[in-house]
């Protein structure tokens, strides 16, 4: 068999002309399925990179990827680890349509890689999300596997998804070795769904809480108490996220009228090593002294570590001195703090529910959107009061 360097070059009306803004991925699978019927590849020859058919169709990459999913699950192409995709060895064979609708006692299998599966005992997140994917496993018949994370060799973590193969695979974590098994899974079509907010870069589909609105949320419910001064404290954390959440309370303090100036902003240190310093908790409290927020508000569970240290010392009286809330709400939170945070909860069940929803609906051939955000919920506290 001779392999060929390059790919040929496709008719560029096959691959270039218009797309739907829904079933793009379907209609994109059956223009590559006309190209490997029609002989204008032979088996073994190279085939497009996902950049350059992202290029010639102006589609994005998680759509091209979803495209391909079932002709790579077919043997039509093999994707290969940082070697490109060429042409399988099914010739002859009928290309398979889109996946079948399951049928009335067709289970589909989810795997679920877990957000702290290396330290289970502080894994706060994944339990809530499984319940949620729980509620609508015995109705859909969806099986739910915890799956591995990422360890050992690269071909050790191969074999083990060509011999395991879920049907959808989903990402709770938020540990790069795991995005490498996202992409690894990805290549060998595997269809993979992300949860919350880690790897953006990957380009798949993603369900996640509502960062923005969660935020806009919080202030609102602070403003409505007579808060006017509302200060943020956050860890200097990596992510979207993050950033996402500190320009939202700039933009929810303008809009409601209220002080937004960069002094009412206090930044944890990152490393564990200084964040769990007698000097970042002192920093903390001379910055309340000096900014006299009339609530603080943390960004996530992690300022109430400190907060609480302050308290328990009796330098601070929560929420005499000033309020607390909290964005998230983290199990240890409260016990951190010594009370429960009035907090923004994060959706967790209902994004494990729509998950599972999804993962059904795509096995069933209907692709799902690259972005699916659920708004975040209020729970009063006893750490927060009205500004008198």
């Amino acid at each position: 068999m001779t392999t060929r360097s390059a790919p040929p070059t496709p008719p560029a009306h096959v691959l270039a002309a218009e797309y739907p803004s829904r079933g793009a991925a379907e209609v994109l699978g059956q223009r590559v399925s006309e190209l490997l019927r029609g002989g204008a590849y032979g088996v073994g020859d190279r085939f497009l990179t996902d950049d350059e058919l992202v290029e010639a169709t102006g589609l994005s990459r998680s759509t091209v990827r979803r495209a391909l999913s079932d002709l790579t699950r077919a043997g039509w192409l093999d994707r290969r680890a940082g070697r490109g995709t060429y042409v399988g060895r099914t010739e002859g064979s009928a290309l398979p349509a889109a996946t079948p609708p399951l049928g009335m006692n067709q289970t589909i299998r989810v795997g679920v890689l877990a957000f702290s599966g290396h330290n289970p005992a502080y894994d706060w997140l994944t339990p809530p999300v499984l319940r949620g994917m729980n509620e609508v496993a015995s109705v859909h018949g969806v099986r739910v596997e915890l799956t591995p994370g990422f360890t050992g060799k690269l071909s050790e973590a191969a074999e083990r998804l060509d011999a395991d193969r879920p049907d959808v695979l989903i990402s709770l974590s938020d540990r790069p070795r795991d995005a490498m098994l996202l992409r690894l899974a990805s290549e060998r079509g595997v269809r993979c769904m992300v949860m919350g907010t880690p790897f953006s870069e990957l380009d798949l589909p993603r369900v996640c809480e509502d960062n923005r609105g969660g935020m806009a949320l919080a202030v609102k419910q602070l403003a409505e108490l007579g808060h006017e001064r509302i200060g943020l404290v956050m860890r200097r954390w990596p992510g979207g996220w993050l950033f996402k959440r500190h320009e939202q309370w700039h933009a929810s303090l303008e809009e409601l009228g209220l002080d937004h100036d960069e002094s009412l902003m206090h930044w944890l240190p990152l490393g564990d090593a200084e964040f769990n310093n007698a000097a970042s908790v002192d920093a903390l409290q001379q910055w309340i002294e000096r900014v006299r927020p009339s609530v603080v508000l943390g960004g996530h569970y992690s300022p109430a570590q400190h907060l609480g240290e302050l308290v328990r010392a009796g330098r601070l009286r929560v929420p005499g001195d000033v309020s607390v809330a909290l964005i998230d709400q983290h199990p240890e939170a409260e016990f951190m703090l010594g009370m429960r945070p009035a907090c923004v909860e994060l959706p967790l069940q209902e994004m494990g529910r729509r998950a599972a929803e999804l993962s059904v609906a795509w096995c069933s051939g209907q692709a799902p959107p690259s972005l699916t955000k659920l708004p975040m919920k209020w729970s009063p506290g006893p750490s927060l009061a009205p500004s008198s």
